[in-house]
């Protein structure tokens, strides 16, 4: 994430088209094959997870760098704690605590994959792979849907919570004048970093 608080563009990935590329690997992957369907879930299993992660990473930072000009930086609430150890279900935990458009829906979807792939990681020893005809075929099904609909819900998400930003961030205008007044630029323009 952007140190400076006045350079933060929320939501921003890095190595998108890298991204890309996984994500359609995962859509392709011949899942009438024991091997092609383990790689989409595998992939599909790291992508909610990483969506969940920087959703939060992202709301977190918001909070703070809001906190942190509306009170000049002498209080704030610290969102930089890396949360690398914490689980699925940790992290929709954690996203209960926000208020954000399509929440319940999002976290339902969240909780939804999370117990699948649960059951589907826990069991994969136990699997028959000559048996195409149980359950793991409906589980990988479902968790391709789950995790498109976690991406789709996701985009909804942060294009909102972007347009928001943007709008509550954009800068103010004084009547006749077209940009920010000249003691919002040097404030801007000398703030300090925002902690990481």
């Amino acid at each position: 994430m952007y140190k400076n608080i006045y350079n933060f563009t929320p939501f921003e990935h890095e190595n998108v088209d890298f991204k890309n590329n996984i994500i359609n690997a995962a859509r392709n992957q011949d899942q009438t094959k024991v091997e092609g369907a383990l790689a989409a879930v595998l992939i599909y299993v790291n992508l909610v997870d990483y969506l969940a992660r920087h959703l939060l990473e992202n709301l977190l930072k918001m909070i703070s760098i809001q906190g942190f000009r509306a009170f000049g930086g002498v209080m704030f609430f610290d969102g930089s704690r890396q949360r690398t150890n914490i689980s699925l279900g940790g992290i929709c935990a954690e996203l209960q605590s926000f208020e954000f458009p399509s929440k319940t829906d999002f976290l339902d979807s969240l909780k939804e994959f999370n117990k699948l792939r649960n059951h589907v990681m826990h069991n994969l020893m136990q699997l028959d792979p000559n048996d195409r005809t149980g359950q793991i075929d409906k589980d990988v099904v479902r968790i391709k849907q789950l995790a498109e609909d976690v991406l789709n819900k996701y985009n909804t998400i942060c294009l909102g919570l972007t347009g928001a930003w943007n709008q509550a961030n954009s800068p103010r205008t004084q009547p006749g004048s077209s940009t920010a007044s000249s003691a919002d630029d040097k404030k801007a323009s000398s703030a300090p970093d925002s902690p990481s």
